[in-house]
């Protein structure tokens, strides 16, 4: 009816009668085709309603209701035609793909999307989000999932490839909604050529049905919304590489992001692929191989059918080769990882790509939004906004509130971009980079050791320093970069940064002496040396070979510390140095006394306590004082050592330097202790201890421990003092300390000398 009154106002805009034989040969038709249009008989095709409302000069209005109503009755045709059986006894569509052979792990996972089902809310489908990097699993862990869950979906199960990441073809809804409306039974020829259109024929289809959808490999919310049904009785399983901010937020989808494999389940899914015997007889190898695989899925399933006749032998080959990606990768794109990692490269902003090249550069495994910007030279929102795209694009991964890293294999593929970075540009942006962090440990060295400013290294000002600004801040941020900070170093010296490597050594020595990173600071510190050998400075050598024998003196490598001590001495006597001389000679009482020679670390003390009266320092009297009463104590000397720690301590209150004083009372306590007055003893320990935990140097809390569970039992507590030996214990395990295991001697009762037996620590340094 609504065509016949379109003719008739069409007739009086025109002020005549329309010859139906003649507007049927114009449309294209038969006259008995339009009376049977007109009649309602024969439903029009879009393409000959829209000629006819041509002829007819139709109106915007028209258009719209006609296009409406043609719509409509088309959705409730198809939908009939669907529901009722149709004659060509169509089957339900089960469309899930095979599940991988070999899937392992994922429990955890699969328990929080089991859970998220009871979630939903009613009158909506419920959307699950599965996303992660490539290469991560998502694909066959929607199909594993979707698999268990498929009997709850009895009216079908769909599946399409949405080709999001593929170079050669950009994603189309409109082909994707083709082939689920072919599989639901809907006729080619009925198949509207508008995706709206599409879409609403599709939802009409899904009406009243349980059904379960997976849309794999989606780039983007924009190209799944059109696939989305409106039915609450329909599961949709999205996967991407991205984290579909939008389905979340409009659609209220869950979303699931996925990890690379916990190393049991990396080693379960090799164990899959290569049998229990073989990895069993080359374990070590297998440990490797999940490592270098950076316990990536697809990864490990190619690494495991590249093996060959010896998993040992592949291992040695995948570690030796320049570009991990080429020992791991595959002639097939889909399996190759280097191909998939450049698909989601291809598709990024170019700041973000910038960026992400520019990560190539950075040795660490992780980094902050400040360090980006100094890699970007650019300002800190710049820097956020690249980093936000890499995340939502899982190139980078948010590994706290302020650290973002990515597993090896992408940071393989990171530096394999770099390679191709122009050499200025290269050696300017490892210079910010250096620049920024050698500024800021500098700036947080200036907080933990307030009173010892003096022996930082320069640095320039960074241009964008994070929030520093006071103990704690430094102190979190040095323990969170320090990974990044080693790695750092080491690149100075490679690409032959010297200076800002034996600087950085200089500037991270308190933190990493305070913190009880004996293997970190070794290392920092030898490649500290190694840059400072090359300087062609004799003093920057010598403050450097002390450095590195402080460091091997704490691991207890006594004879090669002294070799670097002696040589440190006579360098800063040559050039007339005082405080130079004055740091080795206070460095050498640390290492006598930790090789058990007291008497020649106190010919040192008395050298280096001489020394103070040219260099005018209260702060260097209070140590030379320090030394003083330590090696007096070891000898058996107590009063004399006490009456040099009261001095040191009355100057290092009123310096205020709390890690002094925390070391001259334990001191104090030790020879209160054995002058018979453990009550003494133990309120100086507690004191010690509590500016060490203020002070977050875990080493010396755990000494403190020992002492203080030593006076207590001297006093008479011993279920006190039990309990913080016990405590002492735990510290130094989770230092890895040997003296764990002579405390745990002393606990089980086997101590050498029964109670308070452990052998003093050695002093500070």
């Amino acid at each position: 009816m609504a065509l016949w009154s379109a003719i008739r106002r069409s007739e009086q805009r025109q002020r005549r009668d329309l010859d139906r034989t003649v507007l049927a040969r114009r449309v294209g038709i038969s006259p008995s085709s339009l009376y049977a249009y007109l009649k309602g008989r024969t439903l029009l095709r879009s393409t000959t309603l829209d000629r006819l409302l041509d002829e007819l000069q139709a109106s915007p209005g028209e258009r719209r209701e006609l296009a409406s109503l043609r719509e409509a009755v088309e959705l409730t045709d198809q939908r009939d035609r669907v529901t009722d059986s149709p004659p060509s006894g169509l089957p339900t569509p089960r469309q899930l793909p095979p599940v991988t052979r070999g899937f392992a792990g994922r429990a955890a996972e699969l328990r929080t999307l089991d859970a998220s089902l009871t979630e939903g809310d009613p009158g909506t489908p419920f959307i699950v989000v599965i996303y992660g990097t490539a290469g991560v699993g998502k694909t066959t862990l929607a199909l594993y999932w979707a698999h268990r869950l498929k009997d709850r979906y009895p009216d079908g199960q769909l599946h399409v490839n949405l080709r999001g990441f593929d170079a050669d073809q950009t994603p189309d809804p409109g082909q994707a909604l083709d082939g689920l409306l072919r599989a639901l039974g809907a006729a080619p020829e009925s198949v509207p050529c508008e995706v709206d259109a599409k879409a609403a024929l599709f939802r009409s289809f899904l009406v009243g049905r349980r059904m379960l959808l997976v849309l794999d490999n989606a780039r983007s919310a924009e190209f799944v919304r059109p696939l989305l049904p409106a039915a609450d009785d329909t599961l949709v399983i999205v996967t991407s590489r991205n984290r579909m901010d939008g389905l979340a937020v409009r659609e209220g989808a869950h979303r699931l992001g996925l990890g690379v494999l916990p190393y049991r389940d990396a080693l379960a899914l090799l164990e899959r692929r290569l049998g229990a015997p073989r990895l069993a007889a080359e374990a070590s190898a297998a440990d490797e191989l999940v490592e270098l695989c950076a316990r990536l899925p697809l990864a490990l399933s190619v690494s495991a059918t590249k093996v060959g006749a010896s998993l040992e032998t592949f291992v040695r080959r995948t570690r030796e080769v320049h570009d991990r990606l080429d020992a791991l990768g595959s002639q097939e794109r889909d399996l190759d990882l280097r191909t998939l990692f450049q698909t989601s490269y291809a598709l990024l902003p170019e700041p973000a790509a910038r960026l992400f090249r520019l990560l190539g550069l950075h040795a660490g495994p992780d980094i902050d939004e400040y360090a980006c910007a100094a890699l970007l030279d650019d300002d800190i929102p710049a820097a956020r906004a690249a980093l936000s795209v890499l995340v939502s694009g899982n190139l980078v991964g948010e590994l706290s509130s302020t650290r973002f890293g990515s597993h090896d294999l992408l940071r393989a593929f990171a530096r394999s971009l770099a390679d191709h970075i122009p050499p200025d540009e290269r050696t300017a942006a490892i210079s910010r980079m250096l620049d920024h962090y050698l500024g800021t440990v500098v700036h947080a060295g200036r907080h933990i050791q307030v009173c010892r400013t003096e022996d930082l290294p320069w640095a320039p000002p960074p241009r964008r320093l994070p929030p520093l600004g006071d103990y704690d801040e430094a102190m979190g941020w040095l323990t969170a970069a320090l990974p990044t900070l080693g790695a750092t170093v080491a690149q100075a010296v490679a690409e032959g940064f010297d200076s800002h490597a034996w600087r950085l050594a200089w500037a991270a020595a308190v933190f990493l002496r305070r913190t009880g990173r004996r293997a970190d600071r070794v290392l920092i510190q030898h490649a500290g040396l190694t840059a400072a050998l090359r300087s062609g400075s004799p003093a920057v050598v010598a403050t450097s070979r002390r450095l590195l024998a402080d460091a091997l003196t704490r691991m207890g490598q006594i004879p090669r510390a002294l070799s670097l001590l002696h040589a440190s001495l006579t360098t800063c006597a040559e050039l007339d140095d005082i405080r130079g001389v004055f740091q080795a000679r206070l460095s050498l009482i640390r290492a006598h006394e930790a090789a058990g020679a007291p008497a020649t670390a106190l010919r040192h003390a008395e050298a280096a306590y001489g020394l103070t009266a040219s260099l005018g320092d209260s702060l260097a009297r209070a140590d030379a004082l320090t030394c003083l009463a330590k090696q007096e104590h070891h000898l058996g000397r107590h009063a004399e050592s006490l009456r040099h720690a009261r001095r040191a301590l009355r100057l290092y209150v009123r310096i205020g330097y709390a890690e002094g004083e925390a070391d001259i009372r334990r001191t104090i306590g030790r020879a209160e202790q054995r002058l018979g007055r453990p009550e003494e003893a133990v309120a100086h320990y507690e004191r010690s201890l509590e500016l060490d935990r203020l002070l977050g140097d875990r080493f010396w809390e755990a000494h403190k421990l020992q002492d203080l569970a030593g006076g207590l039992e001297a006093a008479g507590d011993a279920g006190a003092a039990r309990l913080h030996r016990e405590e002492a214990w735990a510290a130094f395990v989770a230092l890895r300390h040997p003296t764990a295991d002579l405390i745990r001697a002393e606990l089980d009762g086997a101590g050498p000398d029964g109670p308070g037996s452990v052998a003093p620590a050695q002093d500070r340094s």
